[in-house]
């Protein structure tokens, strides 16, 4: 489909996408900010390693990380991560490091006389392979909505989250596609890949934009073509067919933001060139009147 026809199709929809779009860049904006403690000095440089060092955060807005050891000296660290999570209870997160018997115990001295909970403690045999994973998850889960925003400080965290992103839109998307809606799923499933392909931009600090916005489009258009292959196909299985349903749009939405990710990832705008230059007048007028209009 050629960008002007995407550009109409979308049309009706242009609000709602914008809203989409802004409130991706605004929870892009603001928090985010990671602090490491001085822990066990390997497994400090190690984690380090891992979040991309990030640089020194305000401490009233930082997720507190430290890496512990059987040899650490938790005093200081188990005060400072007190503090944290009296701010926020998932601003503190311990990464206890060790075999299972260590870390029981690592666990037992945070626990014991300090206000942590379980939910701030993350444990890994190592900082390498399933347990580099494992940190890289908890971190993730720790940050929370700010999760963006951390990505676009530190690159070392983007395809990491950029692929939650994309994992939970797509299994969102299989929901939406599944139920019986008849007609009303396709803005929905739209939407949900406009926020999807919104949040992955934001995560790679790309400002909102004639770009953002014909690609929002685009994924507008193209939620008509996925959604006709889904009722297609739900006609060659018709007892299954919530299941077709639901599979084609999962499947829709994770191909779509592998793709978003991968070119972003690499540096390049998700549509560039003649097909944007053509429409770029067009769209910046669109996004004027939007901007206006707030």
């Amino acid at each position: 489909m050629k960008p002007a026809k995407l550009l109409s199709t979308g049309v009706k929809a242009v609000r709602p996408i914008a809203d989409a779009v802004r409130t991706a860049d605004a929870a892009s904006g603001e928090g985010g900010h990671l602090a490491i403690l001085p822990g066990d000095p390997a497994a400090t440089r190690r984690l380090r390693e891992l979040l991309g060092s990030p640089a020194p955060a305000p401490d009233e807005d930082a997720l507190v990380i430290l890496a512990a050891t059987p040899g650490t000296d938790l005093s200081a660290a188990a005060a400072a991560l007190e503090r944290a999570r009296r701010r926020q209870p998932a601003g503190a997160l311990a990464v206890l490091i060790g075999r299972r018997s260590e870390r029981a115990e690592l666990e037992r001295r945070l626990l014991e006389g300090h206000r942590l909970e379980p939910s701030n403690l993350a444990h890994v045999a190592s900082l390498e392979g399933p347990g580099a994973h494992a940190v890289l998850d908890a971190v993730i889960d720790a940050l929370g909505d700010d999760a963006v925003a951390a990505g676009r400080r530190n690159p070392a965290l983007r395809n990491a989250i950029g692929r939650r992103i994309v994992r939970g839109a797509a299994r969102q998307s299989a929901g939406i596609g599944a139920l019986p809606l008849a007609g009303a799923d396709m803005p929905i499933l739209a939407l949900v890949q406009v926020k999807m392909v919104a949040q992955l931009a934001a995560l790679h600090d790309r400002p909102f934009g004639a770009e953002r916005a014909l690609e929002a489009a685009a994924i507008v258009g193209a939620a008509f073509g996925w959604r006709a292959l889904g009722r297609s196909a739900v006609g060659l299985v018709p007892v299954a067919g919530w299941a077709v349903r639901g599979g084609v749009s999962y499947g829709a939405t994770w191909a779509l933001g592998e793709a978003a990710l991968a070119r972003l990832a690499a540096g390049h705008d998700l549509i560039g060139g003649p097909p944007l230059d053509a429409v770029k007048p067009q769209i910046e007028r669109v996004l004027g009147r939007l901007r206006r209009d707030s």
